[in-house]
């Protein structure tokens, strides 16, 4: 059977009942995130400090054979590597090239959780809990099991690390290292989080104690001190980037707060003292730091060094702005300061508690819409998305902010497209602000040309997105879509953006001269959403088989087997433009987004409603 066949099969079984029926059906893909990885699910106990005995999540589920199989085709030397001890600094490292790329690559995938993920995750725990009633194998349940990252962030080390230091993980400033725009931030509580957390500075590569073992040679290990033995390389990604703390200091605590105090206990507002509102407190004054003169927010503090991951050693240009990251933190600024805005309400408030939420208030509007701010002036992150970062129908996917080296202002990059940008930003802005901005239906235009060069589909049926113009995705000339990679993750973004513009459409009055237009807008939309959320469970990973996605490893069955259902990262391997590796692996980020989309909450909108 072909796979246009396979699809057409199991689409009609998914859609006895309705669309809505198969995006409820979310207990055992929840059960993933709320279980230990011996379980089946990706959490596991932290040991250090004050974390100890938490339950806190992975970002990826993976398993030896799916790398030494799949990736490094076994028994094929691909993956053949060379850890070398170095006593200056202490680090266990691979020699330099492909083979080492891909060890640290699985040891983060094996080890690490990216921020950004966890967000996530504490959006869906606290989602499912509230509004599913659903409930945890590890005892914590809800915002309790969600909270556990916010003591995380705010002790700032390793879960597991042998001599918890705090602070350890967060990027202070140091000399010439870190530095937000030219200022320094010394407490490491206001300073931004690495983008990956590492259980501990020494991380076992998945191929430990398996039969791919004998790939890894290490040399120059210290005599006397068995924590550093072959099979085991330092942890490498130290990598502060604003998008993911955008997410796990705002838009991921912040919704989880918001739904625990004010929908499930009923309260008016967020307690002052809750460490989401805390830690992100604390933290605003880095995003602030980082604003440009335009209005955008740079992507990460000076001096951050690309990493041997990257294949380049050398440090990020300080005056990037990422679109996608700015629209993040856009939609985080926005629902603190609606929490903010309830919880000065309560009475109970001392005078400095009133002082500190008027004045990151403050902050928030000068991100927000521009001013003064630590003495310097920005236009705002407002005019900034519209009169900088719009480009010929659509969102660039970043540029050049007040860099001296340039001529220009702004100096947007135009290649390649980011779809993320597209998706997240018109549903951070809301349509409807799209729209007037760029004129009427500008954003279904803006979702028109991202299918154009990056939807994913079988003949002319829609069934997602991958990552960006050069996937190998998009439509040919008769309008039948190309199958490069799809991304469950980025495809639930655009089935949220694509709800958020239904809903958008679907307001326009009948008196408007625009009305007539949006219901043909809304034939279309309604289908793409039904098409790709169908199309969506075919990446759940008990379902995963069924359908014969191409780059889809061999046995994947043999490969990946857990008693829940998660659903997968992407459809094959492939290598993301944008600096990583996308793998067919259960990801704490696609099931939470797919927990989001069971309940309509959009993430990006005050209390889930879309903008």
């Amino acid at each position: 059977m072909n796979m246009k066949n396979l699809m057409i099969v199991w689409l009609s079984a998914a859609a006895v009942g309705g669309v809505h029926a198969a995006e409820l059906d979310i207990a055992s893909s929840y059960a993933f995130l709320v279980s230990d990885v011996q379980d089946g699910g990706v959490l596991y106990t932290a040991t250090a400090g004050a974390v100890q005995g938490l339950s806190l999540p992975l970002s990826f589920r993976d398993s030896a054979d799916y790398w030494g199989l799949h990736v490094c085709n076994f028994p094929a030397r691909d993956c053949a590597v060379t850890d070398r001890y170095n006593p200056a600094d202490y680090s266990l490292m691979p020699d330099s090239g492909t083979p080492g790329q891909l060890q640290l690559e699985r040891v983060n995938t094996r080890n690490g959780t990216n921020i950004y993920d966890a967000a996530t995750w504490q959006i869906a725990v606290t989602l499912g809990h509230v509004r599913n009633g659903l409930g945890s194998a590890v005892g914590e349940q809800g915002y309790d099991l969600a909270s556990n990252q916010n003591t995380l962030l705010s002790e700032g080390h390793a879960g597991n690390a042998t001599d918890p230091v705090r602070g350890t993980h967060r990027a202070t400033s140091s000399g010439s290292g870190f530095l937000y725009d030219g200022e320094t931030i010394v407490d490491p509580a206001s300073a931004f989080s690495f983008r990956m957390l590492g259980r501990s500075w020494l991380s076992e590569d998945p191929f430990l104690g398996t039969e791919y073992a004998g790939l890894i040679n290490a040399v120059d290990l210290p005599s006397g001190n068995p924590a550093y033995a072959p099979g085991k390389v330092n942890w490498s990604d130290w990598k502060p980037v604003m998008g993911e703390n955008a997410w796990a200091f705002l838009l991921g605590p912040l919704q989880a707060a918001n739904l625990y105090h004010r929908e499930q206990l009923k309260s008016a507002f967020v307690p002052f003292e809750d460490a989401a509102i805390q830690n992100a407190l604390a933290v605003l004054p880095a995003f602030s730091a980082l604003q440009s003169p335009v209005g955008g927010v740079y992507y990460a503090p000076g001096f951050v060094d690309q990493g041997l991951m990257s294949g380049a050693n050398t440090p990020v240009n300080p005056f990037i702005v990422a679109l996608e990251n700015n629209f993040s933190l856009y939609a985080g600024l926005r629902v603190f300061d609606d929490i903010l805005s309830t919880t000065l309400n309560n009475q109970a408030l001392a005078e400095e508690e009133k002082t500190s939420i008027i004045s990151a208030r403050n902050t928030i509007a000068v991100l927000l819409h521009g001013g003064v701010d630590r003495g310097q002036s920005t236009a705002g992150l407002l005019s900034f998305f519209r009169n900088q970062a719009w480009h010929d129908g659509g969102f660039v996917q970043g540029g050049l902010a007040n860099d001296p080296a340039q001529s220009a202002a702004w100096v947007p990059t135009l290649s390649p497209q980011a779809i993320d940008v597209n998706t997240w930003g018109v549903a951070a802005l809301g349509p409807a602000m799209v729209d007037e901005w760029f004129g009427f239906a500008a954003s279904f235009r803006a979702w028109q040309k991202v299918k154009a060069w990056g939807g994913y589909g079988v003949g002319g049926t829609l069934w997602g997105v991958g990552y960006s113009d050069v996937d190998g995705n998009g439509q040919l000339a008769n309008g039948d879509y190309r199958q490069g990679v799809m991304s469950a993750e980025w495809t639930a973004g655009a089935i949220n953006m694509v709800r958020s513009m239904i809903a958008h459409y679907r307001e326009i009055p009948v008196e408007s001269p625009h009305h007539g237009t949006a219901r043909v807008l809304l034939l279309e939309l309604e289908q793409d959403e039904e098409s790709m959320l169908e199309a969506l469970q075919t990446l759940r990973l008990d379902r995963y088989s069924d359908v014969a996605f191409p780059g889809q490893p061999d046995q994947f069955d043999t490969l990946v087997d857990l008693d829940t259902a998660p659903y997968l990262y992407a459809s094959r391997r492939h290598f993301i433009p944008f600096g990583w590796h996308a793998n067919p692996l259960p990801s704490t980020c696609a099931t939470a987004w797919v927990v989001m989309l069971a309940n309509h909450f959009d993430p990006f909108g005050i209390s889930g409603v879309p903008n």
